[in-house]
């Protein structure tokens, strides 16, 4: 762990450097569907992602990228008040949730060929929800609830859990990540802009730990492939990215390492994800709307690099196998554009 941050910490004052090109796909046009806010890509199977967005009309638009090429966006039934968020169940389905106009969860789930009649489960959500897999064939999505609390559900591969409470002081929506050994792992900003953490874990909650740090925005948290390490990152006040690690070992601040910055100047939070274990990729938007990655080897970044195109909002990327990832952002004609390296 040592490792991983004092390399965050060198790089901190790199910023930015000059485009790669050669290592990175040109932005293309994913399809003629325009959306709102922020997309969603998980990896279905190895070199198949499955990718929803608001569309919009507001209803959730899913396509499916087979490593080279798109699909056809699609617009599920149903009227969407957030950004969806999806995820593997570890059984060969994605499921992508998101909170409907009346505040429900509203979900679909792609079993590999085609996708569900969009459906319901009850519950009174105040934020987008945040879903991962937490078992093989459960996911669970946590969402804001109206008192700042954090409103939870697990699917358990046929129904959802009632929705339940757990007691905070959120300002944000959350972020939630499997920890890779059967948990899944939540972020949420809290007021003074402090970040709260928080395992599932056989069933129960762990516990809220205040891990510190000044962020706006909404967290970003992945796996790191590697023991039960997790990543959450956050757009700090000086529009740069700083990052806490997760050890994977014990449920306490102790095993989580002091927030450090990796440097940038951003408009909104990285999109990371694990293409190999224990390395990382994320991608942000920075101030000239252009969209930039940084990589992280095992042992040091490799400072955020200009790959180009001119889009809006927090990419949202997944791992195609092979060490390379597919990143998806909004253009500021609203199209949804993608990446492919490194």
């Amino acid at each position: 762990m040592r490792n991983f941050w004092m390399s965050l910490t060198l790089l901190v004052w790199l910023g930015w450097t000059p485009a790669a090109w050669g290592s990175w796909s040109a932005l293309t046009v994913t399809g003629t569907a325009t959306g709102l806010g922020n997309p969603s890509c998980v990896a279905a199977s190895a070199g198949v992602v499955v990718c929803a967005a608001m569309s919009s009309k507001a209803t959730m638009a899913v396509n499916v990228f087979n490593g080279s090429l798109w699909g056809t966006w699609t617009n599920l039934a149903g009227a969407l008040a957030s950004n969806p968020s999806c995820a593997v169940d570890g059984a060969g389905h994605v499921i992508c949730a998101a909170t409907s106009t009346a505040g429900s969860l509203e979900y679909a789930i792609y079993d590999g060929t085609i996708w569900s009649t969009p459906a319901k489960a009850a519950g009174a959500l105040f934020s987008a929800p945040s879903c991962a897999q937490a078992g093989v064939g459960q996911v669970l999505c946590v969402a804001r609830n109206a008192s700042g609390g954090l409103a939870w559900s697990l699917y358990d591969g046929t129904t959802w859990s009632k929705f339940a409470n757990l007691t905070a002081a959120s300002v944000s929506a959350p972020s939630c990540t499997s920890d890779g050994a059967g948990g899944v792992v939540c972020a949420v900003f809290t007021t003074g802009s402090a970040t709260l953490v928080n395992r599932f874990s056989a069933g129960a909650w762990s516990g809220f730990l205040n891990i510190g740090g000044q962020a706006g925005g909404v967290p970003d948290c992945t796996l790191l492939n590697s023991a039960g390490k997790v990543v959450c990152f956050a757009k700090a006040y000086n529009s740069g990215i700083f990052g806490s690690l997760f050890d994977g070992v014990a449920w306490s601040t102790s095993h989580w390492a002091p927030y450090a910055g990796i440097g940038g100047t951003v408009n909104d939070n990285a999109g990371c994800a694990t293409q190999t274990a224990g390395e990382l990729i994320c991608g942000v938007v920075a101030i000239d709307n252009a969209f930039y990655e940084n990589t992280y080897n095992g042992s040091s970044w490799s400072g955020w690099t200009k790959v180009g195109g001119t889009v809006m909002g927090s990419p949202a990327c997944a791992p195609l196998g092979g060490g390379r990832l597919v990143c998806v952002a909004r253009g500021e004609d609203n199209k949804l554009y993608s990446t492919v390296g490194p």
